[in-house]
């Protein structure tokens, strides 16, 4: 993946604060639409900059950047630099990003007062074809250089990309819900059709006040879904097995069992 270099730009720096009194934490899965609400959140003022500052070729660069090895010192300096007047540090973490910190326990000890908002997409299938287009050509963003032009078609890729993304939307689900954590759940399609409202929406989860002028009413960021994305849907589709040989001998034998013991009830 290309780095994103206007991340690392002092163009988007904030007035230095010594710590954030409350962070808004974007829960997602890569190709979630998080981009495209961290870029409008950041619009108004008052969200900080919600980037992915822990991704890890993301985190490579800033730890190059500030000189600094440490995760934690890297993060410090970052909310030092990117946190709102208002008191408001913004940040996207995927699914994958967590190992970044070890757990969410020292996600929550590190961000104070965080509030969570989970991301995801209605239409999965989509979201794992986007999912495996971007790895295939290096453009997660508008504006990213494609390191290969032809993304190929491949079923295998996809139903792994598709796995994935419903084991990290669910895991977060879990997470969240188990450590009692404030969050809210949000959907791709709806940010995407009423910006405002997931806009609003926010900032009274958040509680915070927000100027109406301040919101943006479209997306900043540009659509990178084409025909190749639909085209790959249907072939998708035709080309599932519904026999389950697709699903591994042990995860077979498991819903067996699990049949037959509702069988029993």
């Amino acid at each position: 993946m290309s780095l994103y270099e206007d991340q690392f730009l002092e163009k988007n720096d904030l007035n230095r604060v010594e710590k954030p009194s409350k962070t808004l934490i974007i829960a997602s899965t890569g190709r979630s639409g998080s981009h495209m609400l961290g870029h409008a959140l950041q619009q108004t003022g008052c969200f900080g900059f919600p980037l992915e500052y822990t991704n890890p070729q993301n985190l490579a660069e800033w730890k190059r950047r500030l000189k600094i090895d440490d995760l934690f010192s890297v993060l410090t300096e970052i909310q030092q630099r990117r946190t709102s007047s208002n008191g408001i540090f913004g940040i996207k973490i995927h699914h994958s990003h967590i190992k970044q910190f070890g757990s969410l326990q020292d996600i929550i000890n590190f961000f104070p007062n965080a509030c969570f908002v989970l991301l995801s997409r209605e239409d999965v299938l989509k979201q794992a074809i986007s999912m495996s287009i971007a790895k295939q050509t290096g453009v997660w963003i508008s504006g990213q250089t494609a390191k290969n032009t032809n993304p190929q078609y491949n079923f295998k890729h996809i139903n792994s990309c598709l796995k994935q993304i419903i084991i990290d939307n669910s895991t977060w689900r879990y997470l969240l819900s188990a450590s009692g954590c404030d969050y809210i759940e949000m959907n791709f399609n709806s940010v995407q059709n009423d910006l405002a409202k997931a806009i609003v929406d926010i900032a009274n989860f958040v509680n915070i006040d927000i100027n109406i002028d301040d919101i943006p009413k479209k997306q900043i960021t540009k659509k990178q879904s084409n025909n190749i994305n639909a085209e790959w849907a249907i072939k998708f589709i035709s080309d599932f097995d519904t026999t389950n040989k697709l699903i591994s001998e042990p995860e077979l034998s498991y819903f067996e069992r699990l049949k037959n013991r509702v069988k029993k009830i």
